[in-house]
């Protein structure tokens, strides 16, 4: 190879790679790490009541416990992915709900011969973790700040209702007796209360969640997003100590999970 010929190589590659270089740096480069973190309110889907069955002790009475659904619960969690690819990933969610209930409810039955009078307050506080593998997705707006995020996975939930207790209040009287509330109770005034604490009860199961977000960059690495998500499990079974045997076991039952949530979120891309 003559001179000529080696400077009109040299000259070539060089073209080459300046086209190369230039057909790169043109190209847009969309960050591969994504994490979030996020918190809201969660509110429950229809009827999920929990069917506890009889949980009186062998020298009470004993009543049949059903534990309604908690309506709201806060409920924080994050998200961390990999995108592969501009518009789709892989990665991991966390979430936490935790709501107290309490609720008082009364009776009153009035005939001919008799005045009954019943009063039941229900309180209990429930906790549930979730944890697992999610695919995620985003889709810019055009040119704009503006992306819509995505993201469906199946997690590990584990669900604890503790604090259980109740307190039943019944006065039952004549016709002509006094009525609940006054400082005199006649001979014939019947007067009974009722108290129970109940264990913890404990379940682990699988879960659904799907999660759509619209998202608004504030800066190159960090956003901030107003998200919807959605939670689906069911229980068949829940962990409890059986105070009488003094061993845990477990307990059939029906529970769903059913939960909607509204949450804001911070972003960082990186």
């Amino acid at each position: 190879m003559n001179m000529k010929q080696f400077f009109f190589a040299t000259v070539c590659m060089i073209l080459t790679f300046s086209a190369y270089g230039q057909s790169d740096n043109n190209v847009p480069e969309y960050p591969k790490f994504y994490l979030s973190v996020n918190a809201g309110w969660d509110f429950a889907l229809g009827s999920s009541s929990t069917d506890l069955g009889y949980t009186g002790m062998m020298t009470e009475p004993g009543y049949n416990l059903v534990l309604p659904a908690t309506k709201r619960g806060f409920s924080p969690g994050f998200d961390a992915a990999w995108f592969f690819s501009k518009n789709y990933g892989v990665g991991i969610k966390y979430g936490f709900y935790t709501s107290d209930y309490k609720k008082e409810s009364s009776l009153d039955l009035i005939d001919e011969m008799s005045y009954t009078y019943e009063s039941t307050i229900l309180a209990f506080n429930e906790k549930t973790h979730l944890f697992g593998p999610a695919v995620y997705t985003r889709w810019p707006l055009g040119n704009s700040k503006w992306m819509i995020l995505a993201n469906a996975g199946v997690v590990v939930l584990h669900n604890n209702l503790l604090g259980i207790n109740r307190k039943i209040i019944t006065i039952k009287a004549g016709r002509n007796g006094i009525i609940p509330g006054g400082l005199d109770l006649i001979d014939d005034t019947i007067y009974e209360q009722y108290y129970e604490t109940v264990s913890d009860q404990k379940g682990v199961t699988v879960g659904f969640t799907l999660s759509a977000a619209i998202r608004y960059e504030i800066a190159p690495f960090a956003g901030i997003s107003v998200q919807t998500n959605g939670l689906y499990a069911s229980l068949s079974e829940m962990r409890y100590y059986n105070i009488i045997n003094e061993q845990y076991e477990n307990r059939d039952l029906s529970r769903k999970i059913s939960r909607i949530g509204l949450s804001a979120a911070i972003d960082f891309c990186f």
